[in-house]
């Protein structure tokens, strides 16, 4: 009995022993990695495998990349690529192959491997990619325990010229009852910065906003309906620092003047990067729509924005 066990233990490990070869056969490890992910997948259209310390999955679009991991496409299968780090590439890779990472390039390691390179404009350089795929955090809007009374916007951060306006919807969905709504927008300190009274569910604020930024400010919304009930909510939001906004106004430019440069041909990385950089500077309502277009135009987002939270 005792031998038999030692001949499955051996066997398993030959198990994994092959599996891992598989996994990286043809590939030296060469150096440790670097400290973080070097690039992040754009695009993927078809099957197509990512092989890390030995273990195999489905590739994801917006899956961060190290340096040292091995991509295994399938036949007639496309995966695109973009390097921020370095140089900044973006690389479409075609299979059937497999395809080695560098810190800032990639390798073909099969004579079926098809890769295309391009450069990214230097303005993309400053993005740093993070680990996982971009979710949408979610916001907590405080409100009468049970009631459906939903603050849309401003809700997050928000670039300069874009707190414009307050908007809600009407509480308990769309019914024929009328209601009274009085707003407020409380400043960091506790100061009523702006207060009014409307029927309507949105409510334009001042020309000359007083806004300071990287202050967070509260808003809120009392709700009375003509029968009586009542229920409130509130939300906050800021103004995002100067040198982060001016980051991403240029980014969106490159990106408009890529679509004037080359109109209808498509979704690029680039529009990829520009949600992804949206998003991590906390700018939830600038980046759905980027999501939502993207879901349109590439069908690798598609299950990712219907998943969003």
């Amino acid at each position: 009995m005792p031998r038999v066990r030692w001949g499955i233990r051996c066997f398993a490990v030959l198990v994994s022993l092959l599996a891992a070869g598989l996994c990286t056969s043809g590939y030296a490890a060469g150096p440790p990695a670097q400290q973080g992910p070097v690039a992040v997948v754009t695009d993927v259209d078809g099957k197509a495998s990512i092989c890390r310390s030995g273990h195999a999955h489905a590739l994801a679009v917006l899956e961060a990349l190290d340096r040292s991991d091995q991509l295994r496409l399938e036949a007639h299968a496309r995966v695109e690529i973009a390097f921020t780090a370095g140089q900044g590439r973006v690389f479409s890779l075609s299979g059937p192959g497999r395809f080695a990472l560098r810190a800032d390039d990639v390798v073909g390691l099969d004579a079926g491997s098809r890769i295309v390179m391009r450069d990214l404009a230097g303005a993309w350089r400053a993005l740093r990619i993070r680990p996982g795929a971009v979710g949408r955090a979610s916001v907590s809007l405080r409100g009468v325990p049970g009631a459906l009374f939903v603050l849309r916007s401003p809700v997050g951060a928000q670039l300069g010229n874009s707190v414009d306006e307050l908007q809600w919807e009407q509480p308990f969905g769309l019914r024929s009852e009328r209601w009274d709504y009085a707003v407020r927008v409380i400043d960091s300190q506790g100061s009523i910065i702006f207060s009014t009274r409307t029927h309507d569910t949105s409510v334009p604020l001042p020309r000359q906003r007083p806004w300071l930024r990287e202050q967070t400010y509260l808003w809120t919304v009392e709700a009375l309906a003509d029968d009586g009930r009542h229920t409130e909510a509130a939300a906050e939001f800021r103004i995002v620092d100067p040198g982060t906004e001016e980051r991403i106004r240029a980014l969106g430019r490159i990106v408009e003047q890529a679509r004037s440069d080359a109109p209808g041909s498509g979704t690029t990385a680039e529009e990829v990067l520009l949600a992804m950089a949206l998003e991590q500077a906390g700018l939830r309502n600038e980046a759905d729509p980027k999501w939502r277009a993207l879901a349109q135009a590439r069908p690798a987002f598609g299950s990712l924005v219907l998943n969003r939270p």
